[in-house]
């Protein structure tokens, strides 16, 4: 007897909104050559390892499609007031374990370090732990990373590991050094009770 189809997860509808941002679900007519020159950024290309190359538009749709919005999303962030799509997130669920691994990009230039991504974390992490009932949040930076390091330990994920020479770097014969971070949905409940007054504030 054949076994019963595993039932397909449903596509997830989201949309996150904050004072000056709203997080959705990137659509194929998001693509456009500003978001495509995000990689040629020297800062962006050496925090991610990729080789600093601008994008064609129809590139860009290419990647929004390889997203099935099920359980490979793919979020934009966009800015209320301009409507302008300032960045990215991929998030990757393992529904069987109750896992999502994130990465994320502010695009461009002139939006980062400017605490987007503390105005975005609660929203985004409700949703992910309490909305969907994930367990476990997972992250993968490079060890030269620091912003993102520093903005992960700040919001209270746990450094895991940290793997000397993992990854070979796209544009030179180095070898860079990868950290392993996580936060159960116990961790992310008890760090917003102990921090989440300051953490708004500051």
């Amino acid at each position: 007897m054949k076994p019963a189809p595993s039932k397909k997860a449903a596509k997830k509808q989201v949309r996150l909104e904050t004072a000056r941002f709203v997080v959705r679900n990137a659509r194929l007519e998001d693509a456009s050559e500003p978001w495509g020159r995000w990689m040629a950024d020297a800062e962006a290309s050496a925090m991610l390892n990729a080789p600093p190359k601008a994008l064609s538009k129809a590139e860009v749709e290419a990647y929004i499609k390889m997203f099935d919005q099920r359980t490979h999303l793919l979020l934009v962030i966009v800015e209320k007031a301009s409507e302008n799509i300032l960045g990215c997130f991929r998030i990757d669920i393992d529904e069987k374990l109750g896992r999502f691994l994130v990465s994320m990009i502010v695009g461009e230039p002139g939006y980062r370090h400017k605490g987007i991504m503390n105005e975005l974390t609660v929203p985004f992490r409700d949703y992910f732990f309490d909305t969907l009932g994930l367990k476990t949040m997972l992250g993968m930076v490079l060890s030269h990373n620091e912003p993102v390091i520093r903005y992960l330990e700040k919001t209270g994920l746990n450094l895991d590991k940290k793997i000397e020479r993992h990854v070979k770097s796209r544009t030179s014969d180095a070898m860079f050094a990868m950290c392993f971070f996580s936060q159960t949905a116990e961790a992310w409940h008890a760090w917003k009770r102990a921090n989440l007054a300051t953490f708004r504030r500051g």
